[in-house]
């Protein structure tokens, strides 16, 4: 009677223990130019204006406009009024947080509206002076307009993969409020493990290398992070696939709180990336 009731008892104590989802975070670079930098959102608040445009230039320039009109809440560096173009060639603004800092810097106006940035595959200390893909498009669009990566130019920043839920990769809502307001940590509550990775590239020369991130995001007018490098290790030869088998043994265990980036840097060239990596995200 004393072995059944103790073991009566166990099984009440692992039914009350609580079974955390377990959610896929699996994703597949299959081309190049597609690492979502960031992305970029305009909020209207109560104006009737349905065009605002982000163009980047071939060079540099990011241009910001409402209404094909300069925007004026902010521009880099500074030099008069603002007219909405952040140089980012230009110290003070060449790294993707620097970027945006100056477009989040904007309190939220209801009358003319402003603008929310958030990084998703970039870190903070990524340069990115020549390195976004260029061209205009609408920044009005709900999800936010994705601002990408080009590859042979970035390929000392690297070709990557934040492993986040669903198709937050390229929904802006998974950061900011309705509002606008941005949400500091959007993965508080959060543990994301890699259990699989893959991938190959072309490079001729030089050395390619897959690193594992774990970053906490401190996202605010003036945001922050803290990055850790969890593994590091050389990719296979050009044009050679590797499979890093080890990781469904001894999987990759981002810290709590933190979101995994899985990101091939290379020291010379980068071009036709194709990178798989697999995962899950739950509670810490």
């Amino acid at each position: 009677m004393n072995r059944l009731f103790k073991l009566s008892l166990i099984a009440l104590l692992l039914a009350a223990v609580p079974a955390f989802a377990q959610e896929p975070v699996n994703q597949y670079v299959s081309a190049d130019d597609e690492s979502v930098a960031m992305l970029v959102r305009f909020f209207p608040g109560s104006t009737t204006s349905d065009s605002a445009t982000m163009e980047v230039a071939q060079g540099g320039d990011i241009t910001f406009l409402v209404e094909a009109a300069a925007y004026t809440g902010f521009e880099c560096p500074v030099s008069g009024a603002l007219g909405g173009v952040i140089d980012t060639t230009n110290a003070a603004c060449n790294t993707a947080g620097e970027i945006v800092d100056i477009i989040n810097a904007t309190a939220a106006n209801f009358s003319t509206g402003f603008f929310r940035a958030v990084l998703v595959d970039a870190m903070r200390a990524d340069a990115v002076a020549d390195y976004l893909t260029a061209g205009a498009a609408q920044a009005t669009r709900t999800d936010g307009l994705p601002i990408n990566y080009d590859t042979d130019a970035n390929f000392a920043v690297g070709e990557g993969r934040a492993l986040l839920p669903g198709g937050c990769r390229t929904d802006i809502s998974c950061f900011v409020t309705p509002a606008g307001n941005l949400i500091e940590n959007p993965f508080a509550g959060t543990r994301t493990t890699a259990t699989w990775v893959e991938g190959v590239n072309t490079y001729g020369s030089g050395t390619s290398i897959l690193y594992v991130y774990s970053v906490k995001s401190s996202n605010k007018a003036s945001g922050s992070e803290v990055v850790t490098t969890l593994w590091s290790e050389a990719m296979g030869a050009t044009t050679v696939n590797k499979q890093f088998t080890q990781f469904q043994y001894v999987p990759i265990i981002g810290k709590a709180h933190e979101k995994l980036i899985v990101r091939v840097t290379n020291s010379a060239a980068q071009a036709s990336v194709v990178l798989l990596a697999a995962g899950n995200q739950g509670a810490p």
